[in-house]
C-alpha cells in the first residue's frame, strides 16, 4: 500500500485495477505515485503476465516491478461466482475501477458500469481498451506495435528510409498516461457533482492524439489553396557523431547557429548565405544536418558538449541507460531513487510524482501474486472460513 501522508495528493482515494501488462498498470501505478491505494486482480491462473518478462530475480520480472509498485495484489477468478461477488464488494467500497478487457468484457460478467454503479452511484469505472467499444476494430486484440503502427508513430520513426518502431512502449505508456489524466479529472469532476461516471478510452485515439500536434501537421490544413508545405525538422531529427561517441544538439535560433559555429571553430559555415537564417537552414535540413554532424566529429563528446554549453547552445552527451543513473544532475536531483524488495533485493526507480507537489513519498515494493489476497477480503468483511472455503475451491489464491 502507498503510504498515507496528508500531503498525498491522492491519499484516501481507492483504487480497483484489473488488468494485465501495460497501458493499466502503468495508470495505477502513476496514481498510487500520487498516495492512492491500489488493489491490483490477478486472476488464479497465471498472474499478470509481465511478472515473467524480462529482466527477473527470484521469478518477479523487473518490468512488472517498476510499473507495479505501491499496490496490493488480490487474485480472483472472476468467472466464478464467488469471484464476482469479491469483487462487486470491494468495488462499493472504491472510488475508481480501471478495467483492461476487449470492450464489453466486464459487461459479459456482470461487472460493467451498470452493475457496479448500482452498488456505488460514485464509482468511476474506467474502460481502457486498444481501439474503444465501437468501430471495426473494437473487438480485436492489441498490443503496443500494433499502435504504433496504426496512429503515425511507425510512420514517422524512419530508419534507413523505412518506417520503424520505438524500441520503447511508447503507446502503452502514452495510454497509460492518458488513462491517469482522464481518471484525475473525473475524481476532480465528482467532487463538484458528487456522481461517479463511465470513462472510455482507448490507446489509439490516446496515440493519435499525442502525435498529431507536429507528426500530422502536414495533414492538418484541409483548404489546400496557398498552402506553404514546408519540411518538418522533426521528420530528419538526428544524433550527431564526436570523435569518441553520441551527442545531441538542438540549434533552434539564428544566434545559436552563429554561437554553435564559433564554438566549434567553424566560422566558415557562420559566414554561409544560404545557412545564415532559421528559413533558409529549413529550407535545406540535411545538409544543414550533415553541417552540424562535421563541426562535432572533431572533438571528443565530453568537449563538443562542454564548448556548446559555454556558448549557450543546447547540447547533451547520448548516455546509455545504464549509465543515467550516474548523471551529475540525476544524482543531484534525486529523479532515481533506491530501495530494497523482498524478492529482487535492491532496485531502481523513479521518484513518486508526488514530489513534484514539493512531497516524495515512499510506494511499498511490487506485490507478489496475490499477496494480499486474505489481507484484503478481511477487511472487506468476509470471513476466514469464507476466504478458507475460496481458496480450497480456487476461486481465489492466496499467496
Amino acid at each position: 500500500m502507498s503510504a498515507t501522508d496528508s500531503s498525498a495528493a491522492l491519499e484516501g482515494t481507492k483504487v480497483i485495477e484489473v488488468a494485465t501488462m501495460v497501458a493499466v498498470p502503468q495508470a495505477t501505478q502513476l496514481l498510487a505515485s500520487y498516495g492512492a491505494e491500489v488493489i491490483k486482480i490477478e486472476d488464479t491462473a497465471t498472474g499478470d503476465l509481465l511478472r515473467h518478462y524480462g529482466s527477473a530475480k527470484n521469478g518477479l520480472g523487473a518490468w512488472f516491478t517498476n510499473v507495479n509498485s505501491g499496490k496490493r495484489s488480490v487474485a480472483l477468478d472472476l468467472k466464478s461466482a464467488p469471484g464476482r461477488e469479491i469483487l462487486t464488494q470491494l468495488a462499493a467500497e472504491a472510488d475508481v475501477l480501471i478495467e483492461g478487457f476487449r470492450a464489453g468484457v466486464m459487461a459479459r460478467l456482470g461487472l460493467g458500469y451498470d452493475e457496479l454503479a448500482a452498488v456505488n452511484p460514485r464509482l468511476i469505472f474506467c474502460s481502457s481498451s486498444g481501439f474503444g467499444p465501437d468501430g471495426p476494430y473494437h473487438d480485436r486484440p492489441v498490443y503496443d506495435p500494433l499502435i504504433q503502427a496504426l496512429s503515425g508513430w511507425a510512420s514517422t520513426q524512419h530508419v534507413d528510409g523505412n518506417p520503424s518502431l520505438i524500441r520503447a512502449m511508447a503507446a502503452d505508456k502514452i495510454g497509460a498516461y492518458n488513462n491517469a489524466q482522464a481518471i484525475m479529472a473525473a475524481l476532480l469532476k465528482r467532487d463538484r457533482n458528487g456522481r461517479g461516471c463511465h470513462i472510455e478510452t482507448n490507446m489509439l485515439d490516446a496515440n493519435l492524439a499525442f502525435c498529431w500536434p507536429d507528426a500530422a501537421m502536414h495533414c492538418t490544413l484541409t483548404d489546400t489553396e496557398g498552402v506553404d508545405h514546408r519540411p518538418n525538422l522533426l521528420a530528419s531529427y538526428r544524433l550527431y557523431t564526436a570523435s569518441d561517441g553520441w551527442v545531441s544538439i538542438a540549434i533552434g535560433t539564428d544566434q545559436q547557429w552563429q554561437a554553435a559555429c564559433s564554438a566549434l571553430d567553424r566560422p566558415d559555415l557562420a559566414a554561409r548565405e544560404d545557412l545564415r537564417t532559421t528559413a533558409d537552414r529549413s529550407a535545406r535540413m540535411v545538409e544543414w544536418y550533415d553541417t552540424i554532424d562535421d563541426m562535432a566529429s572533431a572533438f571528443p563528446q565530453s568537449e563538443v558538449v562542454a564548448r556548446l554549453l559555454s556558448a549557450d547552445v543546447p547540447a547533451a552527451p547520448v548516455l546509455d541507460v545504464a549509465d543515467i543513473f550516474d548523471d551529475a544532475h540525476i544524482r543531484a536531483t534525486h529523479m532515481l531513487s533506491e530501495s530494497r524488495h523482498p524478492v529482487v533485493g535492491g532496485y531502481r526507480h523513479p521518484r513518486s510524482r508526488n514530489a513534484q507537489l514539493g512531497e516524495d513519498i515512499a510506494l511499498a515494493p511490487a506485490p507478489t501474486w496475490g499477496q494480499h489476497t486474505d489481507e484484503v477480503l478481511l477487511e472487506a468483511g468476509f470471513s476466514p472460513e469464507q476466504i478458507s472455503a475460496w481458496s480450497s475451491a480456487g476461486h481465489i489464491r492466496a499467496n
